[in-house]
């Protein structure tokens, strides 16, 4: 667990490794609140944090979700039989998924297969409805002196939604603001990003409109899911906005090819190591980021054979 000062703490979910998906808890007076879930396994993580800091179950009144992938909400129900105070906060689009999540089990062990979606999820609990909040696009929802904007971001997936805690101008943005692991810095400690293009509702329109539209909040602090705190958030919203046209560009020139795709990834993405000055060697990079390029590339080439079937360039 880190200390993010202003009663935000960052929780290492160890999701299929350290340092690489967040939950994070929030605590003002006396109250607080959860965003991200994770998978099931990471509940022990958040409890032992809440005892450390003296934080009890009863207190938490909302366990958000920015979207319903499961590497954010897979472990919502079983955080709300943890949190029996609380109100699950998510995107409405998402609702239908938390109250009954076969659907939603069956579309990842089509991208995952079915061996290692139950060993990264086990099985998921359904949410009742009544212990659902869809709050609409602005809406805001109090806990002692924070409060959490709710706000539509697109682009990632159209259920996506990021909250921003107005007392301290926080940011937490799933992956509508892109995926940092925290090695990927250069020797000053700036931290770069690249755009989360997974399946299957990637929008490159839409990533490019909520990453303006993050930006016209000025927030003080970004933080992501994938993993921790960003600075330099000015210069990551270009790098962002740039990389989103170099993936249209890679798939463009892999006719919507999934393994060229993932291999112009690989590069793009070890070529922006080097730009920063990575600690880690290129090939060590690359490596690094594999199964994030694949995902990638899987994205991009569902994206471009759907557009292509309905006739759009």
């Amino acid at each position: 667990m880190t200390d993010c000062g202003n009663g935000i703490y960052c929780i290492d979910a160890h999701y299929r490794g350290d340092e690489i998906a967040a939950v994070f808890l929030l605590v003002s007076q006396g109250r607080a609140a959860l965003i991200e879930t994770a998978n099931n396994a990471s509940v022990r993580c958040t409890l032992a944090a809440m005892e450390r800091l003296g934080v009890d179950r009863e207190d938490a009144d909302f366990v958000c979700v920015t979207h319903v992938h499961l590497d954010h909400a897979g472990g919502a129900g079983l955080y709300m039989q943890e949190f029996p105070n609380a109100k699950l906060v998510l995107h409405p689009r998402g609702a239908r998924h938390m109250a009954d999540p076969s659907r939603l089990m069956e579309s990842v062990r089509a991208v995952y297969g079915r061996t290692e979606t139950e060993r990264l999820y086990g099985e998921l609990v359904p949410v009742p409805q009544e212990r659902m909040i869809t709050p609409g696009d602005g809406e805001r929802l109090t806990f002692g002196n924070m409060t959490l904007r709710c706000i539509n971001a697109p682009g990632h997936a159209e259920h996506q939604m990021v909250f921003f805690e107005e007392s301290t101008r926080s940011l937490f943005a799933g992956d509508a603001f892109g995926i940092s692991y925290p090695w990927m810095k250069d020797e000053s400690g700036r931290r770069w990003a690249f755009p989360s293009s997974s399946p299957v509702q990637f929008s490159p329109e839409a990533m490019a409109s909520t990453i303006d539209r993050i930006m016209s909040l000025s927030p003080a602090r970004i933080f992501l899911t994938h993993f921790g705190e960003i600075n330099d958030t000015d210069s990551n919203a270009a790098l962002l906005k740039n990389m989103i046209k170099e993936y249209a560009g890679i798939t463009a020139a892999a006719d919507g090819d999934e393994e060229q795709i993932r291999r112009g990834l690989s590069r793009l993405y070890e070529n922006i190591a080097v730009q920063h000055g990575s600690a880690l060697t290129p090939d060590a990079a690359e490596a690094a980021l594999s199964s994030d390029a694949a995902v990638n590339a899987q994205g991009l080439a569902f994206r471009y054979k759907k557009t292509h079937e309905q006739g759009k360039v």
